[in-house]
């Protein structure tokens, strides 16, 4: 991470990442809102959710304008690019994601936006960061069905295509799955795919190239067919 804004830090002997409110232009104050608020509610989301035995990071000081969250290790999405998704850790670290997540959503609580880079693995153990768009309000099933698209096109993202990590990932979330999360996100999808893939043909020729695209077709896939 850069420093400035996220750094890295040490508070009584253990090491931490520590983040201060963003300065941003005009450009992306109106996009992302102000900065001090979301900052803010971020700062109170670590906060409200300590001591509540839920993989998020111990927060190790807070004071308005910054706080120091413990490291939990590199992200699932540094491991995949460093180590690829069919290694033993790679696939290690997609299922134990995976299994986390349905967990969190188990306990009845969503992360907003489990995007791999948001999710670190260490030792065996998930921790879930980066809280920018943690809300109470999205602590129910349709919140968990959001969850798990985000999580699940992130992966398609990386792979390109359903393949055995991918599965491998799908079967460990439903396992946990108590609360019909994934059948939510399914109906979801049935009635979005189709937008997506009609547009499909008609930007090829410009998108090819982005990988955001070309996860598409599986993402689409992995919800809609038996895979």
């Amino acid at each position: 991470m850069a420093t400035g804004r996220i750094e890295r830090t040490v508070v009584a002997g253990q090491p931490g990442w520590r983040k201060r409110v963003e300065n941003v232009g005009l450009r992306l104050r109106l996009q992302k809102g102000d900065p001090r608020r979301l900052f803010e509610a971020e700062r109170q989301a670590y906060l409200s959710l300590q001591g509540k035995h839920l993989p998020f990071p111990r927060v190790l000081a807070s004071s308005p304008g910054e706080f120091v969250v413990a490291d939990a290790g590199p992200s699932v999405k540094s491991i995949l690019q460093r180590e690829g998704a069919y290694s033993v850790r790679g696939q290690a670290a997609l299922v134990a994601a995976a299994e986390a997540l349905a967990r969190l959503h188990r306990a009845g609580y969503s992360h907003g936006r489990p995007s791999l880079r948001d999710i670190c693995y260490q030792d065996g153990t998930i921790t879930f960061i980066d809280l920018e768009k943690y809300s109470p309000r999205h602590n129910t099933v349709s919140g968990h069905a959001w969850d798990v698209l985000i999580f699940f096109f992130d992966i398609c993202i990386l792979t390109g295509q359903i393949d055995a990590a991918v599965l491998a990932a799908r079967d460990a979330y439903c396992a946990v799955d108590n609360q019909g999360v994934w059948e939510t996100a399914r109906r979801r999808m049935r009635r979005m795919c189709p937008i997506w893939l009609a547009l499909r043909p008609l930007t090829w020729r410009w998108l090819t190239d982005h990988r955001d695209f070309r996860a598409i077709v599986p993402f689409c896939a992995l919800f809609l067919k038996q895979v």
